[in-house]
């Protein structure tokens, strides 16, 4: 056996000058493992012993080849014959050639995994698992990986197909594309060429080389699933798991090597720990470059000093010998003691970007006087003419200033910057009074920005403006913020932002690549910009954040909360994570009292059950803010942010020294906040752009009205989104054609971020647009375009995760526009709800109106449930959305199996009676949620009857609710062509409120929807023949499809609508006699049923009972009595 302990350490250790080397002996000859359980390429190296070395013979001809190569003639180098002639291969362009090859592969792969037993096929997906849950290379498995390892084989092995396909259709597309230019002008394609690869060709004669190039140079893909190790792992976990079972490839072990070797660099690299202990040493460094001149300059030290204690009266110092030295107790008292709270009405000074509204003196501060000192002494020695001895130091650094002789330009900020100081501590300093600080900061425009952001001034105001609420204001908001805690708090909410944030993430990376390349354009020229656009460094900068969310989320956290702690950097971390504690404390927390403590602790609770939802609201606010911070640094400075962090200048970024700022970029402190707040975009919590929205959104929550609208900020922000989505470039556009229509005096000046952003997003909502298309026209589409196919007999409902729905809802009607059948099939309510989140239907607020309307007429009976529904409904509503963190253990009593899948109704048949019916639709939210139902008792109950679902609906994989996901069974397929046609659920349901009978209804409905489907589709023949054999005016008015649908939905409906009416009557009979009884009073119009009970106490002397079948049998005579005589 080889004694060694590592190949890298044998290797090492192997000295060329020197001859005698010791060589591992060999010992019993054992057999040489046929597989590799590793994932390393040095593991398997280092796995291979006992190793087996076989003697030559003594008498061999060493010089012969080896006898299974044959004939080897062909071995023997031949000179080039220079009379032959070079023919120039001829390029032509196989379509689809990449995507085949990647389907032979997944041919041969599902042909290996058929040859597998199942003992086999149980080890080697157990291996696939252990692959990817064991992480890769330097980096340990994460959350993702973890959560991807628990995913069936078979479903890891759909997405590594997806991906292969998407690669290989992407290029292949590009190739296509670059054909046709190189068919059409070849002198084009080789100017593409030259720009593509910055001039340097690097050989590429073909479109097909092209494309390979910009596909591995690009990195769209390889990038992609390099920020997702958990899907990028999934193919090499499938490769280890073929190769531990049969054999070991050279290309897979030095793909693996490689890997290694990347990641061992990276790990080199990546150490936010050592940026820490480096930013450390540089601040120290400061401080005693300020401290040694300081302590030269002991008189300026002891001025300062006497000019705070004579102005404020307080004691900051001691004697020590013949000069005065700050005392850190001293200056923390006087500190807390002469402390000012900053507001609006403070003006200039309130617009300095300080982090904090409590301002102290920086003389206060230890680590900062020496700094003070230092600055005032070099300022003093540069400007002697300008110094008056007769005025105080703050004095005459003040007269400098705004004299004009002490600029506040890049040479102060690197000069303070020097000595660990900011602006911000300089101004501090100097300014006596807010006017003072008003004439000063007129000069910051100079500084490339030091003002603090507009996000931060929207910001302060809405929190002043909570503040400064009336304490029941707070009460209500603090209650409803607990509600609203409430409502996020499930596993599966914060699953299904997580995949919400999975889903803008590539979209927001790709809008990156655009936006430099945009930029670049927009200062370099267009070429400049097409270079941009293919750039690798673009690319890998643009797709940082997702490899920050999903891959290296401590690298996001330690990096980028190390900027965010700095204390300018203050109002960016409150928004990135301390904003709800902020809020609460805004609201009365901590203010003492009995109703203080029952809130505190209800709202550490909600903390507590958001553990979930805030872990990845903070993962991928992290990483969108760290990705952008980083791309912006390198674009806007040319730097790259670790390297910098890790060399110690985070202070040199947050006083935009020269180091590291370029002259005219912007500042630092302006490229934390566009990240932050892009940060807080993909996960909408930003303010509101627009300012009627944001306006709108902060009177809800000051005013309690959260209980109509929970999350104001979020459907003001998604509304913003998809409006961007679907037209955003036309803002810019429209202002460049101002521009142009008035010479410039109007709508002139450069793309802004946000014009930029706008142009961006509308492209990628195109291209969502574009692809949800191709998935709505799928053969295997289910007609609901909210919902996804998961296998022949299952679907999931994107509704939850937004915006998949909503691109899905624009893909579907890009379908009917094309198809003709857009109007015939659009549907107001369902747009609005989908867009504005709003739980409504049209037809509710109205009804609510008319029973509201109805509690002042004494005469007519469904008064009293009118008003109970309406009261009730609307307080159940309330009451239920403070149970839905429950809503958890019912769903884990459905994947256990303790509680049944299948959809239940538990509603019971209503009465007359307001407190009956007010009592019901109370609970009857919570009953629907499962919540004080048994599982036996539910397991009793009759199923719910869904329109199109004649089988029942069911859920399916009930487990799978908490990774967010929701599945149920299809509907029948021939309510799955009934929906093609246009129809949707309200149209085949029952109208019934009385639950008995709208179930049987429903259940006869369903029943007769296959004899409808028959006829429909019998018309549906007749008609496309009828079509073809229409008048040219007709097929040059309306497509196909438009054709059919006008003839076919009239007949459908008219039948549908006969059908009800023939069942009604049967549908009443299987109620009980007050059910019965019930329903037909129902059916008298408001009229007739006063009528009947005025005649009624007439005849019998006594009012009506609503809760008495006989009265209403009654009541129903005498009005159809009357309204025989009335139409006569």
């Amino acid at each position: 056996m080889v004694d060694k302990s590592s190949v890298l350490n044998f290797l090492n250790g192997y000295n060329l000058d020197e001859e005698d080397q010791t060589i591992p002996t060999v010992q019993e000859q054992q057999p040489v493992s046929s597989g590799v359980d590793s994932n390393s390429v040095l593991n398997f190296l280092n796995t291979q012993s006992p190793a087996t070395y076989v003697q030559p013979n003594e008498d061999a001809d060493l010089t012969a080849p080896p006898q299974e190569l044959g004939n080897t003639n062909w071995l023997v180098p031949v000179a080039d014959d220079p009379n032959e002639t070079f023919i120039e291969p001829v390029y032509e362009y196989e379509e689809g050639e990449r995507l085949a090859g990647v389907k032979d592969d997944i041919a041969q792969m599902d042909k290996y995994l058929a040859t597998l037993g199942p003992a086999e096929r149980e080890e080697f997906e157990a291996k696939v698992s252990d692959s990817i849950s064991s992480g890769s290379g330097m980096r340990d498995a994460n959350f993702m990986d973890l959560a991807m390892s628990k995913l069936p084989t078979s479903w890891l092995l759909g997405m590594g197909n997806f991906f292969q396909k998407a690669g290989a259709v992407t290029t292949d597309g590009m190739e296509s594309a670059f054909a046709e230019l190189y068919e059409y002008s070849p002198t084009a394609f080789k100017g593409l060429t030259k720009a593509v690869t910055l001039g340097k060709g690097y050989g590429i004669k073909d479109p097909a080389e092209l494309a390979d190039f910009i596909a591995e140079g690009a990195g769209a893909a390889g990038e992609f699933l390099e920020t997702i190790p958990a899907l990028g792992n999934v193919q090499g976990a499938i490769n280890t798991a073929v190769s531990t079972g049969a054999r070991v490839t050279a290309r897979g072990l030095s793909r693996q090597a490689i890997r290694e070797a990347k990641d061992t660099a990276q790990a080199q690299r990546n150490n936010p720990a050592g940026a820490r202990l480096a930013t450390i040493i540089n601040i120290d460094e400061a401080r005693v470059r300020a401290a040694d001149v300081a302590a030269q300059n002991r008189d300026i030290a002891d001025e300062l000093i006497l000019q705070f204690e004579n102005t404020t009266g307080k004691t900051i110092s001691v004697q020590k010998g013949d000069n005065l030295a700050i005392d850190p107790d001293l200056t923390r008292k006087a500190g807390l003691d002469v402390a000012e709270e900053i507001t609006e009405r403070d003006g200039a000074l309130f617009d300095l970007n300080l982090g904090d509204d409590m301002i102290t003196s920086p003389l206060l501060k230890p680590e900062k006087f020496d700094g003070i000192v230092a600055i005032s002494s070099d300022y003093k020695k540069k400007f002697p003419d300008d110094w008056d001895s007769s005025k105080t130091v703050i004095d005459n650094m003040f007269e400098l200033t705004v004299n004009k002789k002490l600029i506040p330009d890049q040479e102060l900020l690197d000069e303070l910057n020097k000595y660990g100081l900011s602006f911000e501590d300089y101004v501090l300093t100097v300014v006596g009074s807010i006017s003072q600080a008003g004439r000063i900061l007129g000069k910051v425009s100079q500084l490339g920005g030091r003002i603090k952001p507009k996000s931060v001034s929207d910001a302060d105001k809405a929190k002043r403006a909570a503040k400064d609420a009336g304490e029941f204001r707070k009460f209500v908001m603090r209650v409803e913020n607990v509600r609203r805690g409430g409502l996020v708090s499930q596993i599966a909410t914060a699953s299904r932002n997580m995949m919400s944030g999975g889903i803008r993430a590539p979209m927001e990376s790709l809008g990156n690549v655009m936006d430099d390349a945009i930029y670049e354009a927009a200062n370099a020229g267009v070429v400049a910009g097409a270079k941009r656009l293919f750039a690798r460094e673009n690319w890998k900068d643009s797709f940082a954040s997702m490899r920050y969310m999903f891959s290296r989320p401590d690298l996001a956290q330690g990096y980028g909360d190390l900027i965010l702690e700095q204390p300018q950097m203050a109002k960016q971390l409150d928004a990135m994570y301390n904003n709800i504690n902020e809020i609460q404390a805004l609201t009365g927390r901590g203010g003492g009292g009995a109703v203080d403590k029952i809130l505190s602790e209800a709202e550490d609770a909600v903390s507590f059950l958001n553990t979930p939802n805030r872990w990845q609201e903070y993962l991928i606010r992290r990483g969108q803010y760290f990705g952008e911070l980083e791309r912006l640094v390198r674009r806007e400075y040319k730097i790259d942010l670790i390297d910098t962090l890790n060399d110690g200048k985070l202070k040199d970024l947050m006083n935009d020294a020269s180091s590291v700022r370029p002259e005219g970029a912007p500042s630092f402190t302006a490229l934390v906040d566009e990240a932050v707040t892009k940060a807080l975009d993909v996960t909408y919590a930003k303010q509101p752009e627009i300012p009627a929205f944001r306006s709108t959104a902060q009177f809800i929550v000051r005013n309690g009205l959260t209980v109509f609208v929970p999350f104001p900020r979020f459907l003001f922000n998604s509304m913003e989104l998809m409006g961007q989505y679907a037209g955003g470039a036309s803002i810019p556009l429209t202002r460049k054609m101002t521009s142009l229509v008035t010479s410039g005096r109007v709508g002139g000046g450069p793309l802004t971020s946000k014009d930029r952003q706008r142009i961006t997003r509308n492209m990628m909502g195109m291209a969502a647009v574009g692809a949800s298309y191709y998935i709505r026209s799928a053969e295997d589409a289910p007609a609901d375009f909210e919902q996804i196919s998961v296998g022949e007999d299952a679907q999931m409902d994107t509704t939850a995760v937004y915006p998949m729905a909503q691109f899905l809802y624009l893909g579907e009607m890009t379908k009917r526009k094309i198809d003709g059948t857009f109007l015939s099939r659009f549907d107001a309510e369902e747009f609005f709800e989908l867009f504005t989140g709003s739980n409504f239907r049209t037809g509710v607020g109205n009804s609510v109106l008319e029973e509201i309307a109805q509690l002042a007429d004494a005469t007519d009976l469904t008064a009293g449930e009118a008003s109970g529904r309406a009261i009730g409904r609307t307080l159940g509503n309330w009451l239920g959305t403070w149970a839905v963190p429950l809503g958890q253990i019912i769903d884990a009593e459905r994947a256990t199996g303790v509680r049944g899948t299948e959809f239940k109704d538990v509603s019971t048949d209503p009465t007359l009676s307001f407190t009956g019916t007010l009592g019901k639709e109370v609970t009857r939210s919570l009953k629907q949620r499962g919540i004080g139902v048994s599982p036996a008792k539910e397991a009793a109950v009759p199923r719910k009857e869904y329109p199109f679902y004649s089988e029942g609906k069911e859920r399916l994989y009930p487990w799978m609710k908490f990774g967010g996901l929701t599945i149920t069974n299809k509907p029948d397929e021939e309510g799955e062509y009934l929906k093609r046609l246009g129809f949707n659920w309200r149209s085949f349901g029952s109208r019934s409120k009385v639950p008995s009978i709208k179930r049987f209804e429903q259940s006869i409905v369903n029943g007769y929807i296959p004899t409808l489907t028959e006829i429909a589709q019998d018309q549906e023949v007749r008609l496309r023949k009828e079509y073809v054999n229409a008048s040219d005016k007709v097929q040059k008015t309306f497509t196909e499809n438009e054709f059919v649908s006008n003839m076919l939905r009239p007949l459908v409906a008219a039948k549908l609508r006969k059908f009800k009416a023939m069942i009604r009557d049967g549908a009443i009979a299987q109620g009980d006699a007050y059910a019965r009884a019930m329903t037909r009073y129902r059916r008298v119009t408001p009229e007739y049923r006063r009528l009947a009970t005025t005649d009624f106490v007439d005849r019998y002397g006594k009012s009506p009972d609503p809760l008495v079948a006989e009265d209403l049998q009654k009541l129903i005579g005498i009005a159809d009595g009357y309204k025989g005589i009335f139409n006569q």
